[in-house]
């Protein structure tokens, strides 16, 4: 009886040990079935693609279908009027130029473990009269490739995942306008609310070397101009509001009279003989929110960003709207960008240095404080520059020698807070002048008169320029009195 038992036990270690082998075998030849590949599994001509459409469902369930035809130009199928970015739908198809696997799984049965019987995404491309269907299916977490279906039956691993190119909307896919690079603006003018002329001279008659641009012969800050531009340049045009602008787009948007326009002179390339082009943008708010007066609007941002900084401004939805030339398409942009857009007078553009000139170019320097005049000066011209010992210039007053690097800090720090042209009766805190060592000696003037006691009245060369922090008139007094009471 024990040995019948011991038997029996033998045949069924024995039978086990048979189907397992022959599983091991089937799985192997299974695994045989999945070939190392890496080579190229699908190549297509893209230059002759006459059409392309492809259908997915995106992360809100919703179906999304894209339909394009080349005929000379790709055009939406949906909407013809549809400015497409023909590079952006030829990148599309550059995918599959010479698509590689990384493995091939031959003799597929079932595609529903791939995800391909009910497929992310199907594709559909025409080449010269043939078709060609690209089924997307799911994600292999273990290999971190997608699964894709040519059509030739096999399923292919593939590790540029189709997917993270052609989950797009049609508004990806549209041809924006093209904002350049500036460099070496020559020239910009504006109209609507500002109405002048940006020139670049390298001679203008400034007394600093940087500056390079004039309005009506006034200097301009030169990083101001730049950093103006180069917004521009920046602008993030992803909204719109038309791609196909009719008049009566145009009117509703207030474009037909906008509030500004900036047209931008700069050179093509850096070479001296490089082509002179002409860029235009135009901004407006729409004709309603424009029966409102731009000024009205800011001061009630201001105030309200001024009253409750954590609370969410009543303008956040608010919407202007830029145009690129004569393009078809109009664009919507916020009020931060309107604003910034809108700063450039010619104070928003100019210097806010006070003194016009670089401190190191001082070569003397007269003082009047509380009615007594003191004078500062250098070594003579021919000494001043550093010499072989590395000597530099040396201040005198009275005969003795001092720094006067707290004065040159003072005087490059005063800013003027506000500009305007009026004139006070208030009593003069400090004035100097100051002989330049340039071409000719000029001199430069410059008068502080308080105010109240928060700011000071400043005039340069006798003409009113505007406000200038009190605090920063007071710094350059005891910048003096250290020197002189000292």
């Amino acid at each position: 009886m024990k040995r019948k038992t011991r038997l029996i036990a033998l045949l069924c270690i024995l039978v086990l040990a048979v189907g397992v082998t022959v599983g091991v075998s089937l799985t192997e030849r299974e695994r045989e079935a999945i070939a190392e590949s890496g080579e190229v599994v699908f190549e297509l001509p893209v230059s002759d693609v006459t059409a392309l459409e492809w259908e997915y469902t995106d992360d809100e369930d919703q179906t999304v279908s894209l339909a394009f035809t080349n005929d000379g130009g790709w055009t939406c199928d949906a909407d013809a009027a549809f400015p497409v970015d023909g590079e952006a739908v030829t990148a599309l198809l550059e995918q599959f130029e010479a698509l590689q696997a990384a493995f091939v799984i031959e003799d597929v049965s079932d595609y529903s473990q791939y995800g391909l019987d009910d497929p992310l995404c199907t594709i559909n491309i025409d080449v010269g009269g043939e078709s060609y269907e690209i089924l997307i299916g799911n994600y292999s977490e273990l290999d971190y490739q997608r699964y894709v279906s040519t059509g030739d039956g096999k399923v292919y691993l593939v590790n540029n995942d189709p997917m993270d190119y052609y989950k797009l909307t049609l508004d990806d896919l549209m041809l924006d306008d093209e904002i350049p690079s500036f460099a070496d603006v020559t020239r910009v003018d504006f109209s609507g609310a500002e109405d002048y002329t940006i020139e670049r001279s390298e001679s203008g008659g400034s007394y600093r070397e940087d500056d390079v641009y004039y309005a009506d012969g006034d200097v301009l800050d030169t990083d101001s101009v730049n950093s103006y531009v180069s917004y521009i340049s920046s602008l993030a045009l992803d909204g719109y509001y038309t791609y196909a602008a009719a008049e009566e787009d145009i009117a509703a948007t207030g474009l037909d009279e906008p509030e500004l326009t900036v047209t931008i002179e700069y050179p093509e390339s850096s070479s001296e003989d490089a082509e002179i082009l002409n860029f235009t943008i135009a901004v407006s708010r729409s004709a309603e929110d424009k029966l409102t007066d731009w000024d009205e609007v800011l001061e009630a941002m201001e105030a309200e960003e001024a009253a409750a900084e954590t609370e969410e401004p009543a303008d956040e939805d608010a919407v202007a709207y830029l145009r690129v030339g004569e393009s078809s398409i109009i664009y919507e942009i916020d009020y931060d960008t309107f604003t910034r857009l809108m700063e450039c007078s010619y104070n928003d553009l100019r210097h806010t240095e006070l003194f016009p000139a670089d401190t190191e170019n001082i070569a003397s320097l007269s003082v009047t404080l509380d009615g007594e005049t003191f004078e500062f000066t250098t070594t003579p011209p021919e000494e001043a520059e550093e010499d072989e010992s590395g000597e530099e210039t040396q201040w005198y007053y009275e005969g003795s020698q001092i720094d006067i690097a707290d004065i040159e800090a003072a005087i490059t720090n005063l800013t003027v807070s506000s500009f305007d042209a009026e004139t006070g009766s208030g009593t003069t805190e400090i004035s100097f002048t100051a002989v330049l060592a340039l071409e000719g000696s000029p001199e430069v003037s410059v008068r502080l008169c308080r105010a109240d006691g928060e700011s000071c009245r400043a005039y340069v060369d006798g003409e009113s320029i505007g406000s200038v922090a009190r605090s920063q008139v007071v710094d350059l007094i005891e910048a003096v009195n250290a020197i002189v009471l000292g």
